[in-house]
């Protein structure tokens, strides 16, 4: 692209690049009047889409309030929806649908068949010799599935001893009725023996948090049966009566105790090759060496269930109806790229205060990788859960900072989470949700808020460009981490960045390497491997890094021989891998992996680290310099995307201080543009001042940026060479403090006078107040200078600047300035600054308890309680009450100057 296209490119996006938001339902209890005010709000604030979830009840039926929670697949359910669906279309927005209420995936027609399943292991110690028998009944509550017989032997239970016993569990009657379960006699030889029972629970997971008429109990996600049944009792309707939905969306993967499947024990036995049940110890406890190859063949049948039971079919189902899905894999046991993979759009998570630039592995990198990896060009982020504790303290900025993290995990689509429907009846400030940051019309920098949405469509536009680029790989140990968990509801995600060590990868990133994940099936099913790396698609990974990584596939080991013979750079921290995983065929899948890794490691491309850590990056470096060396790494982060020949490099400086950055490209030699993202004070993008040379035959640009300012490098052979000299910000000819303000708060009807913008929450009666001040101040200006910037020494959120009565430009991030010179005169001059809050004062001044409704009611839930207990766990606003023990700033403070150039 010429360099004037990409400027075209950030000042006009394409609408597609905006960002969505989850779209909460309380109870869908909603109304057509509110859907199209809300969604005219989203549309005019930037937003481009909605991800519907309806979940738990907060207000009662109450038809004289016009309060109604619609049942879950009832006419007006699909009425509702199908209204919806007309209305984001009549404004060019798309709707995606979380299939089902709340999350997992459920309810009230799932069978205990189809439930989903935990297995709880029960343990008898018993020395013999001795006839043993047991009557379970009352003693626990299910169903065993397996149960064995060992000896111990040092806290090991000896292989060769184990005998199936499950067949000596029996169903015992009480006149005539199921009642208990007893174990029949059976005979213990001399010794100390063990007898180990799995019971399924009857007590099965529940959906979390449902709306009316959708509570049931969560869905085996291992089960093809399980999946269809929720497929044509909750989703399918919903496709028919509204059809064209853009997205089917599946939450991040939270079923507590989904360690069993009603199918597990066949589907083992035809994939694995041998039978589970004798061996259901080595899941719990210890049976020697055939523990870790147990667990593995037990890990890696539940993850091909649950990616060919339920990740796939819900593609398959979007893709039915003209539809894509959007997955989050994160929570799952399943491999976990190719679980990402399974949708068409794989969404990550940033959960908690991330305002930092760190790789986040669990929630981001993992997806981005999958998308780089399998091909998809869209990889979104939940964005901004409990990113500030207590709520209602974020500011635009601190968001700006959170959603710049999370482009530099490679993400390049943004969902807010999120926007809480909140009708004016349902009070002042709505309903807001208990996790989320409160983006929504309710919130007093709503009017500020389409700036930022404006800059996340911005940056997404120029990150969907072309493909992305890493040459460095991180291999993901799945067969270790698999190996040596115990049976769970494994959450791969989280183990495995514990396995590979935080601090560690974040590291590999901040020493100049973008880097992907990559797993088993990108080394020996969608690369190729030539040329001195792996190749995926137009991408070469030059070198894969082996952590944490003794065990391997015989097929990936020689997938990484074949990579190491060919020139690629291999590098294993500590030691090589020199050991297989499963069961069946162990011994010959050892040796072809010791064969495999012995003469991979003589190649001379190939090496061992003496650590995960600074030997790790010191080797890698050694043989491969950094992509970018910048000057701030643990400050100002990364992302390089190739586009026809054109390298495009987004740089963030994710802190709260201003950088001067010195930043090295390697290969880069072409002309480059420094462009901006947020227009400057004048309210223009286009071209940052920046200096540009060469620096050992490689790219170096000097960029200034302020705290939480970003920008894009682009650099293309098709660009006019860069001057000689660079580009330098004028400088002031001088400056004046502007002093003798008033600030008048309309909603209060209060008024104070002072010297300099003060803080609100500091004077009488604003202690509790959150919305809009209006500073004002009148100066004299002799001469109109050729340029003329207002700028603000603190703000809190975000204000608006009008200058002789005319808006010159808001004000939300820094640097804190206005470019007010087309909007002065000479003579008298009238400013103001009309500044909006954070919401948290005003919530923590108030009671912190929800509202109560009384024990019985008129109307549907009839149960008070039932809306009580949503209220006082997801309305109350204890937490802002206990932990922000004093009033945020609000307002403006400190000086303002008028900084004039000639």
């Amino acid at each position: 692209m010429r360099e004037m296209d990409y400027r075209a490119l950030l000042a006009a996006p394409p609408l597609s690049a905006r960002g969505f938001t989850r779209w909460w339902w309380y109870g869908c209890c909603v109304e057509k009047e509110e859907i199209d005010r809300e969604l005219d709000f989203m549309r005019e604030a930037g937003i481009g889409g909605v991800e519907l979830q309806i979940l738990y009840p907060l207000q009662p039926d109450d038809p004289e309030r016009g309060f109604h929670n619609i049942p879950f697949g009832s006419p007006g359910f699909y009425d509702i929806l199908a209204y919806t669906k007309r209305a984001c279309d009549a404004r060019g927005m798309k709707l995606d649908i979380t299939p089902g209420s709340s999350w997992p995936y459920g309810g009230p027609f799932v069978s205990e068949e189809d439930a989903q399943q935990e297995a709880l292991p029960y343990q008898y110690d018993i020395t013999g010799p001795c006839d043993f028998s047991c009557d379970f009944t009352t003693r626990f509550a299910g169903t065993v599935c397996a149960a064995v017989l060992g000896r111990m032997e040092h806290s090991t239970m000896l292989p060769d001893t184990v005998i199936d016993i499950t067949d000596r569990f029996r169903e015992k009657p009480l006149f005539g009725w199921p009642w208990g379960t007893e174990l029949t006699s059976i005979h213990i030889p001399e010794g100390d023996w063990k007898i180990v029972f799995f019971v399924i629970s009857m007590h099965h997971n529940r959906v979390g948090k449902p709306g009316r008429n959708a509570n049931g109990m969560v869905i085996d996600h291992c089960s093809r049966h399980a999946m269809d049944v929720f497929l044509n009792n909750m989703v399918e309707p919903i496709a028919e009566k509204v059809p064209g939905v853009n997205a089917w969306f599946c939450d991040s993967i939270e079923v507590e105790g989904h360690n069993w499947s009603g199918v597990l024990l066949e589907e083992f036995k035809k994939r694995r090759g041998y039978d589970l049940s004798p061996y259901i110890y080595a899941l719990w406890g210890s049976l020697g060496d055939l523990s870790p190859r147990v667990r593995y063949d037990y890990f890696r049948t539940m993850s091909e269930l649950t990616i060919e039971n339920f990740f796939d079919p819900l593609t398959e189902f979007a893709h039915r109806h003209g539809g894509l899905s959007r997955i989050q894999a994160h929570g799952t046991w399943g491999d976990i790229l190719r679980v990402y993979a399974a949708a068409d759009i794989p969404e990550g998570e940033t959960f908690g205060d991330h305002r930092i630039l760190e790789v986040n592995t669990i929630h981001r990198r993992l997806a981005a990788s999958a998308a780089h990896v399998y091909g998809r060009p869209l990889v979104s982020n939940e964005t901004f859960t409990w990113l500030k504790r207590p709520r209602f303290t974020e500011t635009l900025e601190e968001m700006k900072a959170a959603v710049d993290a999370v482009f530099c995990d490679g993400m390049n689509m943004i969902v807010n989470h999120g926007y809480a429907y909140s009708p004016e009846k349902a009070g002042r400030r709505g309903w807001p949700f208990y996790a989320s940051t409160h983006i929504n019309h309710t919130a007093p920098w709503w009017p500020f808020y389409h700036h930022l949405a404006d800059y996340i469509t911005r940056v997404s536009a120029m990150l969907r460009r072309g493909r992305p680029c890493a040459e460095v790989a991180v291999y993901l140990p799945t067969a270790d981490v698999y190996s040596d968990n115990m049976m769970s509801e494994l959450h791969l995600a989280m183990r495995m960045e514990e396995h590979l060590g935080r601090a560690r990868m974040d590291a590999i990133q901040k020493a100049g390497y973008w880097f992907d994940y990559i797993n088993d099936e990108a080394l020996t099913r969608l690369g190729a491997i030539r040329d001195g790396g792996l190749w995926i698609g137009e991408n070469k990974y030059s070198a894969i890094l082996l952590v944490g990584c003794r065990r391997l596939p015989a097929e990936t080991a020689q997938a990484l021989r074949r990579f190491a013979e060919c020139g690629g750079l291999l590098i294993a921290a500590e030691k090589a891998p020199d050991d297989a995983c499963g069961l069946i065929d162990y011994d010959e899948n050892r040796r072809l992996v010791r064969e495999a890794m012995a003469a991979a490691f003589a190649c001379p491309s190939a090496c061992v680290a003496a650590d995960a850590d600074a030997s790790l990056i010191a080797a890698l470096r050694g043989r491969l310099a950094p992509e970018v060396i910048l000057s701030a790494p643990d400050a100002v982060g990364f992302v390089h995307r190739v586009d026809d020949g054109d390298h495009i490099y987004f740089l963030a400086n994710i802190s709260d201080e201003a950088r001067t950055l010195h930043a090295v490209f390697r290969h880069r030699r072409e002309p480059c543009r420094v462009l901006r993202i947020v227009p400057d004070a004048a309210g223009n993008l286009g071209e940052m001042p920046c200096a540009c040379g060469l620096e050992n035959g490689c790219a170096a640009l000097d960029i200034s940026l302020a705290a939480h300012e970003s920008c894009f490098a682009v650099f293309s052979p098709d660009f006019e060479p860069n001057g000689e000299n660079a580009c330098g910000e004028p400088q002031p000819c001088g400056t004046v403090p502007l002093r003798g303000w008033t600030l008048t708060v309309p909603e209060r009807r209060l008024s104070f006078g002072m010297d300099e913008p003060i803080s609100w929450e500091t004077l009488p009666g604003l202690a509790d107040f959150s919305g809009e001040g209006v500073y004002r101040c009148a100066f004299t200006q002799e001469s109109l200078p050729r340029r003329a910037v207002l700028r603000l020494d603190s703000l809190s959120c975000a204000c608006a600047v009008y200058v002789n009565g005319e808006h010159a430009g808001d004000i939300w991030t820094h640097p804190l300035e206005v470019d007010v010179t087309r909007f002065l005169r000479e003579g008298e001059n009238a400013l103001e600054l009309r500044a909006a809050s954070t919401l948290v004062n005003e919530m923590r001044a108030g009671d912190p308890e929800a509202p109560r409704c009384d024990t019985t009611l008129e109307h549907w839930p009839y149960y008070g309680e039932v809306i009580n207990i949503q209220r006082r766990a997801r309305l109350n606003t204890r937490r802002e009450h206990d932990e922000q023990l004093e009033p945020l700033k609000s307002g403006v403070w400190g000086g303002v100057e008028l900084r004039c150039f000639r």
